[in-house]
């Protein structure tokens, strides 16, 4: 996602972005190499942010849209996984193993 889109799920102005990205770069918490990415047109160029700047970004602000975003996260990286049901294997002569 580009600054302009970051700004507007969060609900917040793209400057706030732009320098937020620029202090995480500073602090060094992330690497541009690692979660931008440069496109480039012949008018100019667009820089792109992957989830982990996103994600980064959405505990500076403190929007609703923030808060939702961090909620779903967090509840995606606590939820129970799902256990398979219990495989049976059949041994020697006709006995199970569970």
């Amino acid at each position: 996602m580009s600054a302009c889109e970051i700004a507007s799920l969060f609900g917040v102005f793209s400057g706030k972005v732009n320098s937020h990205i620029k202090s995480i770069f500073k602090e060094g918490l992330l690497r541009e190499d690692e979660v931008m990415q440069t496109l480039l047109f012949r008018d100019g160029s667009v820089d792109l942010y992957n989830l982990e700047m996103i994600t980064m970004l959405s505990f500076r602000f403190a929007s609703p849209q923030a808060k939702s975003f961090r909620q779903w996260i967090i509840g995606r990286l606590t939820e129970k996984k799902r256990t398979s049901p219990p495989l049976l294997v059949c041994y020697g002569k006709g006995g199970w193993y569970n």
